[in-house]
């Protein structure tokens, strides 16, 4: 008897498996387009509000750089046949090397005639022999950089300008170097045209003159590494000739890292160009120099390769995709640099979720299952108890 009881509670433990098995594999293989597409949906909203933080920032950066290009197309016309030798020489005399250099005054800070009080600044112009139009060119941005750059100073800490003609006037008084490469120490030769500062900018390269950033690249005077920074600047055209450009150094530690850092759980953070460069990814982060071996380390981490080109194929600015090598993958384009940021997660995260409620089903189906049959068992062991007590009952009564 007992051996048939034993023999009766494995069937029924066998037939609960496989039940709840069949419950669970059917639950795990509807459920699992239901989580992809539920992880796709949050996945889109969250990569739009992320990147909306870092659109702020550029949009600053456009706003700033577009009313620092009107103000010096102002500064400019109302200067048009003015003799400012004068004003040009006092604030930009000879260096003695074939340049001419930004005042010390102007940098370590003094009051003008005005009463107005001048910090900051720093300039370098390549050639001593400065035409008329050149002269009013650089005053009109140098007055422009100065008060630009002083109000902006909340938002960012430097404001440039920079030339075809190899000359440079920004506003930076908080640099640790106190732009003493600018004001001292760069050669007389110094050129930055082949700089992605200038290229950028450049009418073959631009031609709409809208505002541009470079990849992550080394500060002009930063000479034994590469910085972690990007320049955004803003081409200035008159009447349809190139004068320059406005910029903004960004650094990467400073704006860029929290949108790095503050990443969810199992998920990773990047901002990438459309060809896969990497402006900022975690492995870059807390470094003082960028070398190409970090770099190099970094991408074989990130694997942006895969990514880019998957975003040029959709054609979207915005999207949520999975890649072959197994990473859901959410971006969306910031705008006035042309960059991605980037959220990737672990496509196991989806089938994790399914599995998991795989496994209830499974043990909530296991334990119904399994419970009805104890009941029945013993429903039915009831039933042949009490037959059996009436049939002895009733031999009893007949003696």
């Amino acid at each position: 008897m007992n051996r048939i009881n034993w023999k009766s509670a494995g069937m029924t433990f066998l037939v609960a498996v496989f039940i709840a098995s069949f419950a669970a594999i059917a639950g795990y293989i509807s459920l699992e387009p239901y989580f992809e597409r539920k992880v796709m949906e949050s996945s889109a909203l969250h990569i739009e509000e992320r990147a909306n933080r870092q659109r702020a920032l550029f949009s600053d950066v456009q706003a700033i750089e577009y009313a620092t290009g009107r103000s010096f197309a102002r500064r400019l016309a109302a200067m048009e046949g003015l003799d400012v030798s004068a004003e040009f020489n006092w604030l930009f005399p000879e260096f003695g090397d074939g340049t001419r250099r930004s005042r010390p005054e102007l940098f370590d800070g003094y009051r003008d005639g005005d009463g107005d009080f001048v910090h900051g600044i720093g300039a370098f112009i390549s050639d001593v022999d400065v035409s008329p139009e050149r002269q009013r060119r650089l005053i009109a941005a140098y007055h422009t950089v100065r008060q630009h750059g002083e109000a902006n100073a909340g938002h960012f800490d430097n404001l440039n300008f920079v030339t075809p003609d190899n000359d440079l006037v920004i506003y930076a008084p908080q640099r640790d170097d106190r732009l003493e490469f600018y004001r001292r120490e760069a050669p007389a030769d110094f050129d930055f045209q082949s700089e992605d500062l200038a290229r950028i900018v450049s009418p073959a390269n631009n031609p709409m003159g809208v505002t541009r950033c470079t990849q992550l690249s080394r500060l002009l005077y930063v000479r034994d590494g590469v910085a972690l920074t990007t320049g955004c600047h803003f081409p200035v055209r008159v009447s349809g000739r190139h004068m320059g450009a406005f910029g903004i150094t960004i650094s990467m530690q400073n704006y860029l890292a929290n949108a790095i850092i503050d990443a969810e759980e199992n998920a990773s953070n990047m901002i990438m160009t459309r060809d896969g460069s990497l402006i900022a990814h975690q492995a870059l982060l807390f470094q003082d120099v960028l070398t190409p071996e970090a770099v190099t380390v970094a991408e074989s981490i990130a694997h942006p390769g895969p990514i880019a080109e998957a975003i040029r194929n959709s054609g979207r600015d915005s999207g949520v995709f999975q890649t072959d090598d197994g990473r859901l993958v959410a971006f969306a384009r910031i705008e006035t640099p042309g960059w991605y940021f980037v959220i990737t997660r672990p496509a196991w995260l989806i089938h994790a979720r399914a599995s998991q409620v795989a496994a209830l089903i499974f043990a909530f189906s296991f334990l119904g299952v399994f419970t009805q049959a104890i009941i029945l068992a013993i429903y039915r062991w009831q039933r042949r108890r009490t037959r059996t007590q009436l049939r002895s009952g009733g031999h009893l009564a007949g003696v």
